[in-house]
């Protein structure tokens, strides 16, 4: 009877973890006025593109998720509007849950500017990412050394000098 309890305890665990997952949000936010908060099954609907990234360990894990340049564009109509000019001059504030903050340029992010753009990674190795790197992970494919593979991501903030 105790292992029954045990295993209905596990499944419902599990199951309130997936709707939390399923429920997660990250904010997007320009100073023009756009601040909105995307879901995950808005970000699921939106092409998705896959990295592959080599480990401080030397292993190789391969990250799927939508472009995080379509993310911005999809969450605020004035940034998809801006010309390549005011881009070259913009950044990206993306900040984890636990407060940690990576910057890059908005021209990273664009795939006609960079062979492999930016990702906001939903899957890791063809799963969800687990409570310890997401539900949303930023990966810069290209960086050498990941510091700015920012885990539990946010908030992803749109900022012009």
């Amino acid at each position: 009877m105790r292992a029954a309890s045990l295993i209905l305890s596990i499944v419902l665990v599990a199951a309130m973890a997936t709707a939390q997952m399923d429920t997660a949000t990250v904010r997007i936010i320009q100073a023009s006025g756009c601040d909105v908060s995307i879901s995950l099954e808005q970000l699921r609907s939106l092409p998705q593109h896959t990295a592959t990234v080599i480990s401080k360990d030397g292993e190789s894990h391969h990250y799927g998720g939508p472009l995080l340049q379509r993310v911005l564009n999809k969450a605020c109509p004035t940034i998809a509007a801006m010309d390549k000019h005011a881009r070259t001059a913009a950044a990206v504030k993306v900040t984890a849950q636990d407060g940690f903050v990576a910057v890059l340029g908005a021209m990273e992010l664009d795939s006609t500017f960079k062979v492999q753009p930016v990702l906001l990674a939903l899957e890791r190795d063809g799963h969800p990412l687990d409570a310890h790197y997401g539900p949303f992970q930023l990966v810069v494919p290209e960086d050498l050394r990941h510091s700015r593979n920012v885990r539990n991501v946010g908030r992803i903030e749109w900022v012009t000098p």
